[in-house]
């Protein structure tokens, strides 16, 4: 098992460790100790920001989140016994102890599912208390008084179509960014394409440490979300007692995820907006009295059907092309065009009758099948759509986790599968590759 402690205090720091622990500064900038990481170095000013300070319990939710992101960098998969499996324990200080301590099982089997570790967590006193009223900044980042949501805001295709139908809603949305390191710029690119500018709040968590990084994070969406809610819940103090919605906008199949392949089970296959992950979020948040609540107005609509409602919109080429899908972008700072996001981009432009001006690293899909660095993401996808045929749809929906137990429910997010793995059979065939 490795131990990730986390301290507010630089001066503590390299308290307490074993020889395999890792040392991690809160909220700060610099540290001499060997060995440590940093994370949440922004935060600190994002806080005091909000017009309303966050409750402690928010803040309390977003250092869990810091120390989750914090052990998923810097804990490497390759160090472990079947090259992917972590035993992880996080030792982190909160303004409430006790009431993290009962929630351990539950935060525990949310991590679990999402990432595919085994997490167990320390929960000791000394968190960072909420500003005061006195210490929030005069100018502030947002208006309060003029937002009815909260909005997950990526700078991908689904992210930004979802946004455009709660504007069409009359519903004014506060966008949420995290913005890493060249995600900033297409993010407000494409939110300068939007039908009017909306409020908008980035942050940035910032883990870093000497040495070699993991890369999978399958936890950003914990992150992402936690933090969206920290913003919503201070909305909420603002506007009054009643809930708050928190957007998360993803098509119905990439929420599911269902496994390429057969090695691609469970974690392996990301989890970000699954409908299992995301109820118990929805626990997690009701437990810690947040009033924030989880909406993906999209999990029954294929990407297709959701660009093909707009393909008569003014500018919507434009749009969709400036958003940004491909996980392997920054590798060249341009989208891959044949990886399972990529393809499911592709294939809406096919779908819904749209020019797609994106400039893509693999453009037609039969020349990745002769790069061995390649060839595997097509072949995945090729063989994932030849199986729903051979062993059933459901059958393979259900590989991704549990589903929700209401049967209407259950058959609308099998439905939106396979008309997704329509799609893509359509614009697959379109490149050569029938089944």
């Amino acid at each position: 098992m490795t131990r990730v402690v986390l301290r507010l205090d630089p001066k503590r720091l390299g308290e307490g460790l074993g020889g395999e622990d890792i040392p991690v500064l809160l909220y700060g900038a610099h540290t001499s100790v060997p060995g440590a990481g940093l994370v949440g170095n922004d935060l600190r000013d994002r806080f005091s920001r909000l017009a309303v300070p966050p409750s402690r319990q928010a803040m309390d939710l977003v250092a869990v989140a810091m120390a989750i992101t914090a052990a998923d960098t810097f804990v490497l998969r390759d160090d472990t016994a079947d090259g992917w499996r972590r035993d992880i324990e996080i030792d982190l200080p909160v303004t409430e102890p006790d009431r993290w301590r009962s929630l351990t099982p539950l935060l525990s089997k949310a991590l679990n599912f999402l990432s595919g570790d085994s997490w167990t967590f320390v929960f000791r006193g000394g968190g960072l208390e909420p500003p005061s009223k006195r210490d929030v900044h005069r100018r502030e980042v947002i208006d309060p008084s003029k937002i009815d949501a909260v909005a997950l805001f990526s700078g991908g295709l689904d992210s930004g179509l979802g946004v455009m139908d709660l504007m069409d809603g009359g519903i004014r949305p506060l966008l949420v960014s995290h913005a890493p390191r060249g995600d900033k710029t297409y993010q407000g690119a494409v939110a300068s394409l939007l039908p009017w500018t909306p409020q908008r709040f980035e942050f940035n968590s910032y883990p870093s440490r000497e040495g070699v990084t993991e890369i999978t994070t399958r936890t950003r969406s914990f992150l992402f979300l936690t933090f969206a809610a920290l913003v919503a819940q201070a909305v909420r103090t603002f506007r009054g007692p009643a809930s708050i919605n928190l957007y998360m906008c993803e098509n119905g199949l990439i929420a599911l995820n269902p496994p390429l392949t057969a090695r691609r089970i469970g974690a392996l296959s990301t989890r970000t907006a699954h409908p299992h992950y995301l109820s118990l979020l929805q626990e997690l948040f009701d437990a810690i009295d947040l009033g924030v609540r989880i909406i993906n107005p999209h999990r029954h609509e294929t990407k297709g059907e959701m660009l093909a409602r707009r393909a008569n919109q003014a500018n919507i080429a434009e749009f969709a092309t400036a958003t940004v899908s491909c996980g392997n972008w920054k590798r060249k700072n341009m989208q891959c065009g044949r990886c399972w996001p990529c393809s499911i981009r592709r294939s809406s432009f096919h779908r819904a009758g749209l020019s797609d001006g994106t400039e893509y690293d693999t453009d037609r899909l039969v020349d990745a099948l002769a790069e061995d660095d390649y060839r595997d993401d097509v072949v995945s996808i090729h063989t994932a759509l030849k199986r729903r045929y051979d062993r059933g749809l459901r059958s393979w929906v259900m590989q991704t986790g549990p589903l929700p137990q209401d049967l209407t429910e259950r058959t609308a997010l099998f439905s939106v599968v396979e008309r997704g793995m329509d799609e893509l059979e359509s614009f697959f065939a379109s490149h050569g590759l029938s089944i």
